[in-house]
């Protein structure tokens, strides 16, 4: 366990030092094409650490904010909740790369093709899909298919969105095959499953799901192939290819001991406790429910309450609750990919298809996962849907995967923030002025798109109304 702390400690000291929140260091990069069994167990801890960090630090909390989920109450978070961002804003692009990125995933990944350790190559290519999908979500057109090597395209191309995800299939087919080899071993190197290939092959194909609903704007299959990644039929009970309970969810590994606590508590309860507060939006949803996850997700405010900040207000201790001394608790281990969302998947796919019986059981399984009562017999059409919908807000609360769905199907139909630039909540990041200096390929700021290529301007949100904030 000293190896871990060891490297949660670095993750933690570099998440201080203002936005770079991840692993750095010639230790945590090695030569991809002169890998050794050693280097490929310290990286495969490194990989995962710099993933925690990509997938739930400063761009995690930013996107909570643009989906109200969280709101910024001080300082440059109020900022950010009005979508004052600079191309300075988010390190995730580089970071993605090396000191626990993609350099170090294909080292392990090289490593295990050769030594027959199928089982470690498979996991670093869960990895390597989770992490770069979150590059391509939030930037579009990404360096890939030339990242890697440096010496041969110091300046890599940005390839196409579409062709980032088509290649994402790819790398996850390879690394189901390998996953169900049966051959290799990691042990307690693997933080999240401690090497139960099955797990990872659920997670695996429920992050096939998630990737195909994130074309469906312009892939007119996507949710058909959603479907076929975690379903071998038309009944729930065939859905058995995702994650299958709460006990398979992917999770990052987090404890109480010092350097390795979960990332949101390091921000919050830490480092910054005024910054962020839950969110107006969801919490007010969630009290027109009473919604008994209200306890996991939020403290009560000064009044005795569940209140949320509205975004970019000013804290208000007496109305804002914060957030809740679960998901505050050092060990908690956030997730990543769960079970609700496969339920989300096979209910809205299933809807999207035509299969209305399955669409209504699966939403009424999600349900059950917090304790709610059946209510699918009784929706159809725009309500069945909205109600798959919101129940995924919900569930997935502080995950990124919200705003995929925001940009999907504008919804929830938020308002924006009163400055929002000619009524738009942000519908991407901007390149890091880092890669833009180094890199001719990356476009300067104002020759940037607005929107990325999958993600057209969503006019009338899932409930029927127009869209408050996806006007251009």
């Amino acid at each position: 366990m000293s190896r871990l702390k060891t490297l949660f400690v670095a993750g933690a000291a570099v998440a201080a030092t203002a936005c770079s929140d991840f692993l750095s260091g010639d230790k945590l990069d090695f030569d991809p094409n002169r890998p050794t069994s050693a280097q490929s167990a310290q990286l495969l801890t490194a990989v995962q650490v710099n993933s925690y960090y990509i997938l739930n630090g400063h761009g995690a909390r930013v996107l909570s904010m643009w989906m109200q989920q969280m709101a910024g109450t001080d300082r440059q978070y109020r900022g950010y909740d009005q979508y004052s961002i600079t191309e300075g804003l988010f390190g995730e692009y580089s970071s993605a790369y090396t000191g626990g990125g993609l350099i170090d995933m294909r080292a392990i990944q090289a490593d295990a093709d050769a030594s027959g350790n199928r089982l470690m190559g498979g996991i670093a290519r869960v990895w390597e899909a989770l992490v770069v999908s979150f590059l391509a979500d939030m930037y579009g057109d990404i360096a890939y298919s030339q990242a890697v090597n440096g010496d041969e395209f110091p300046t890599p191309v940005l390839d196409p969105q579409a062709d980032v995800y088509a290649a994402l299939q790819g790398v996850l087919d390879d690394a189901i095959a390998d996953l169900a080899s049966g051959q290799g071993a990691v042990g307690n190197l693997d933080l999240s499953f401690g090497g139960n290939a099955a797990r990872w092959i659920a997670a695996a194909n429920t992050l096939k799901a998630r990737l195909y609903l994130h074309t469906a704007e312009t892939n007119p299959s996507a949710y058909s192939q959603a479907l076929g990644a975690l379903c071998t039929g038309a009944a729930l009970n065939t859905c058995t290819k995702g994650i299958g309970s709460t006990a398979g969810n992917l999770n990052e590994y987090h404890s109480a001991s010092s350097g390795e606590e979960n990332i949101w508590w390091q921000f919050i309860a830490r480092d910054r406790d005024s910054y962020m507060r839950p969110g107006k939006y969801l919490v007010d949803l969630m009290n027109s429910r009473s919604d008994p996850r209200r306890a996991e997700y939020f403290q009560l405010n000064g009044n005795g309450s569940y209140g949320g900040a509205a975004p970019g207000e000013g804290l208000n201790t007496a109305i804002h609750s914060n957030l809740g001394l679960t998901r505050l608790d050092p060990g908690y281990a956030q997730p990543i990919l769960t079970y609700q969302e496969a339920l989300s998947i096979i209910a809205e796919s299933a809807y999207r298809t035509g299969n209305v019986s399955l669409a209504r059981a699966a939403l009424d399984a999600l349900r059950g996962t917090w304790g709610g009562s059946a209510i699918g017999a009784g929706l159809s059409g725009t309500a069945l849907l909205t109600a798959i919908l919101q129940e995924k807000y919900i569930a997935l609360f502080q995950n990124y995967e919200v705003y995929n769905d925001w940009k999907r199907t504008c919804y929830p139909n938020l308002v924006p923030a009163t400055n929002a630039y000619q009524g738009n909540i942000p519908a991407r990041f901007t390149y890091p002025v880092a890669e833009r200096s180094s890199n001719p390929n990356v476009p300067a700021a104002g020759n940037q798109p607005r929107r990325n290529a999958n993600d057209p301007v969503t006019a009338t949100s899932a409930d029927g109304t127009a869209c408050n904030g996806q006007k251009s």
